[in-house]
C-alpha cells in the first residue's frame, strides 16, 4: 500500500483496483488514487486512471466507504460491501454508476481499511462539521 500525506490537511492512497467485466472476461487492473482532504471532510475523491478514457473522478462518502468495509453500504450509484464480513482480509467490492451502466471493482480490504483509519486520525468521525467552511452559508443568510 502506498499511502502519502501531501500535507497535514490531506491523505492520499494510490492503489490498483480490479474492474470486472459483466461478460466474464478477466478483470482489468485500474490504477486509482484516493484523496481525502480536511477541507472536504465528508468526501473521498477517487480518481480512476485509464489510458484509453482518461481520468474519471468520483466523490464518495467517507462514511459509506468505512461502513462498506464491514457490511453492505450505500445506495443508488454507489454501493460498497466486503467479500465476506466473517474474514478481515480479502476484498471490498465497489459498484459505481447506474444499473446497467455500472462498473464493478474490487479493492484490497485490509489496505482500504488502514487508509480510511488514517483519514479518521485527520478528521475523527463525528467531527466533520467542525472542519466545514460555513462562510458562504453565513453570507447567504446575512443577505436575506
Amino acid at each position: 500500500m502506498q499511502t502519502t500525506s501531501s500535507s497535514d490537511a490531506a491523505r492520499r492512497w494510490c492503489t490498483v483496483a480490479r474492474q470486472y467485466d459483466p461478460r466474464g472476461h478477466r478483470p482489468t487492473p485500474v490504477p486509482v488514487t484516493f484523496l481525502y482532504r480536511r477541507e472536504d471532510p465528508l468526501c473521498v475523491e477517487a480518481t480512476f486512471h485509464s489510458p484509453t478514457n482518461g481520468d474519471v473522478v468520483w466523490k464518495l462518502g467517507r462514511d459509506v466507504l468505512i461502513a462498506g468495509t464491514r457490511a453492505p453500504a450505500g445506495s443508488g450509484d454507489v454501493t460498497v460491501w466486503p467479500a465476506s464480513a466473517a474474514t478481515p482480509d480479502g476484498v471490498v467490492w465497489l459498484r459505481l454508476g447506474p444499473e446497467g451502466e455500472d462498473a464493478l471493482l474490487s479493492l484490497d480490504r485490509t489496505q482500504m481499511s488502514a487508509w480510511l483509519m488514517t483519514t479518521c486520525l485527520l478528521v475523527p468521525p463525528g467531527t466533520e462539521e467542525d472542519h466545514l467552511d460555513w462562510t458562504l452559508l453565513d453570507q447567504l443568510l446575512a443577505d436575506r
